[in-house]
């Protein structure tokens, strides 16, 4: 019995040396450290970009700062293009992204989701005077799309044999080729494409070719900080803030799904 008595008083004596290392969260972490890192593209506009004053903007970038904020802390954003949102998540370079980030099951498997901060289209854009109607239209064609995106996800599962797909590797690059006539067209997300018809009229809007719920991505291990994500999601769709940021980057507010 002592040494029972003995073996249990040294458990518990190490647990409690333990615990105290295990409880350090992310949540944490950022507030102790004073700064939330957040990745964004800041060459994917109306989500993120340079403004006249060479200062990030955007949507995203306006929701990360609003996080900061309510999380009172200081924002510091990571220029992040698509196919680093992942590595950097993971790595640790930074805590969450908020670049555009499309929900899918294959991203699910690596990182956490919050709930959807807004739903966009993937979308075909070409010149007018080369109309589409559907992915079987585009044989024969080269489509720019921005690697590793949900439009290059969706592309190359849903491209018609023949297709010819170019990739790049930011959504600036993939813009430029078309303003360029390197591509006949691009799949992106419907707000880039309304982006890219202001600066060349002469580009359209072909037809849809997916829905796109975006949302805010968070490492896997880190449930403190997803819920506390989630928890200003909630709240400032609940104050308006977040419909009024769709409102003015989007031209739309919408009701967003949940988990």
């Amino acid at each position: 019995m002592r040494l029972l008595k003995t073996l249990m008083v040294g458990a518990v004596v190490l647990l409690a040396a333990i615990a105290p290392a295990q409880a350090q969260s992310l949540l944490d972490e950022i507030i102790q450290r004073g700064t939330l890192n957040v990745g964004v593209s800041l060459g994917t506009p109306p989500f993120g970009l340079i403004d006249s004053s060479m200062q990030p903007d955007g949507f995203d970038v306006e929701l990360a700062r609003m996080l900061a904020r309510d999380l009172g802390v200081q924002i510091n954003i990571v220029d992040t293009v698509a196919a680093n949102r992942i590595p950097s998540l993971t790595s640790g370079t930074v805590d969450i992204v908020i670049s555009s980030f499309s929900i899918t099951a294959e991203r699910a498997k690596t990182i956490n989701f919050s709930n959807t901060v807004y739903v966009d289209q993937q979308v075909y854009v070409s010149r007018s005077d080369k109309p589409a109607t559907a992915l079987a239209d585009l044989v024969g064609q080269n489509v720019g799309v921005t690697r590793s995106s949900t439009n290059d996800i969706i592309m190359t599962a849903k491209a018609v044999e023949g297709t010819n797909l170019q990739r790049y590797d930011d959504d600036a690059s993939t813009s430029q080729a078309l303003l360029a006539g390197q591509v006949d067209g691009i799949v992106t997300s419907g707000a880039l494409a309304r982006a890219i018809a202001e600066r060349d009229p002469g580009l359209v809007t072909q037809f849809v070719v997916a829905s796109a719920p975006m949302s805010i991505g968070v490492r896997r291990g880190d449930p403190d900080l997803l819920h506390w994500v989630n928890t200003a999601i909630f709240l400032l769709t609940n104050n308006g803030e977040l419909p009024a940021l769709q409102e003015k980057w989007m031209g739309v507010s919408m009701d967003l799904p949940r988990f």
